[in-house]
């Protein structure tokens, strides 16, 4: 049965989801100010057919931690659930991504008219100078940020260090930073085929405030995804 479900699961996300990106970069070129409304369309799509076709709901705690002002949302990186499911939790977000996904056939171009930070991590320092001053930028704009602070898709229950850069961008932003871990890697695994029915569960927890250094501001970080990864584990 899963497997039947994995397998109409991946042919509607990707054709709907092609379909949709087709007819959006038409439209949008002549109203680019609708690009918030097809993100947050296109992510109640996308939670609908995983919960209806492959079974995966989601669980929030903690909601009231989704501020009314503008914040950095410091998101757990397990699938591709929290890159699109997220979106219309948040109002007009922002992501921060790595610049080889702004080269993706459609999802790039939208990605690029929604404001997306690109990080070349190539350049090194002038990159984090230059994400450092977007950020600061979307900021002051209203938008809520968010990012990746693995830097990359980690297997649900297992533990990287967080890069520094989001130390750097914390700083010059000046704002909070609320950490968001989950489980998505253990119903929507990363490059799985399968989909396996169950209930995400998506914590947004207590905001990191303005002001820390930079390293007290790592440890904390760090020390909260430790504790919450290893709560989600023990939990399942």
């Amino acid at each position: 049965m899963i497997v039947i479900r994995s397998i109409i699961f991946n042919i509607l996300f990707f054709s709907v989801g092609s379909v949709i990106m087709l007819l959006a970069i038409p439209i949008l070129l002549f109203k680019k100010d609708r690009i918030f409304d097809f993100w947050k369309l296109f992510s109640k799509i996308t939670a609908f057919i995983s919960e209806k076709i492959g079974g995966i709901g989601y669980i929030i705690e903690n909601e009231q931690n989704i501020l009314s002002e503008p914040a950095i949302y410091a998101v757990r990186h397990e699938s591709v659930w929290e890159t699109l499911v997220l979106i219309y939790m948040f109002k007009e977000p922002i992501f921060v991504l790595k610049k080889e996904l702004l080269k993706v056939p459609l999802f790039g171009i939208l990605s690029k008219m929604a404001g997306s930070i690109e990080v070349d991590r190539d350049s090194g320092t002038k990159s984090l100078v230059d994400v450092a001053k977007r950020i600061e930028k979307t900021i002051s704009d209203g938008h809520p940020v968010i990012i990746f602070p693995e830097g990359t898709r980690v297997p649900t229950g297992e533990h990287m260090e967080i890069k520094r850069g989001i130390a750097f961008f914390y700083s010059k932003s000046n704002c909070a930073v609320v950490p968001v871990v989950h489980n998505s890697g253990k119903f929507w695994p990363r490059r799985g085929f399968l989909k396996i029915p169950g209930n995400i569960t998506v914590k947004f927890l207590d905001p990191i405030p303005p002001g820390l250094s930079r390293d007290e501001f790592m440890n904390r970080l760090n020390d909260v995804f430790y504790s919450e990864i290893e709560c989600l584990k023990a939990s399942t």
